[in-house]
């Protein structure tokens, strides 16, 4: 649940720290491809955050499990809707790519803390059911 709260803050500050550094040193910023990579990592980050929903309440073997499929999640979803806007000319244009990349990499540190702490906090066994 951390991750749908932190994800969004930590874009926001991501992207307010990119346009700072860009006006700063006078580089055109292309608020357009930056904005549209920030959302391209938003959504992949929040559907990559489903499978550790998915495992609340249980062991750290299947937390562990939604938390490499959550990855796996988060790098394909931000693979395809790169293709699709590359190859599809839908509007970004190659400064999309390059932020791309540097927000995914945001993101996943992000997630793999989420993860990390989710693995850490949940039992090492699962309670027997009687």
């Amino acid at each position: 649940m951390r991750s749908f709260v932190l994800l969004p803050i930590v874009l926001a500050v991501a992207f307010a720290a990119a346009v700072a550094v860009c006006h700063a040193m006078g580089i055109n910023a292309h608020v357009k491809d930056l904005l549209a990579a920030t959302l391209t990592c938003l959504v992949a980050g929040e559907l990559a955050a489903i499978p550790l929903v998915l495992t609340r309440g249980g062991n750290q073997a299947s937390v562990a499990q939604a938390a490499l499929v959550g990855s796996v999640v988060h790098l394909f979803v931000c693979i395809a809707v790169a293709g699709i806007v590359v190859f599809g000319h839908l509007g970004p244009g190659p400064a999309y790519l390059y932020w791309l990349l540097g927000f995914y990499w945001v993101t996943l540190i992000a997630l793999v803390v989420v993860f990390a702490r989710s693995i850490r906090s949940a039992p090492t066994t699962q309670a027997s059911r009687q």
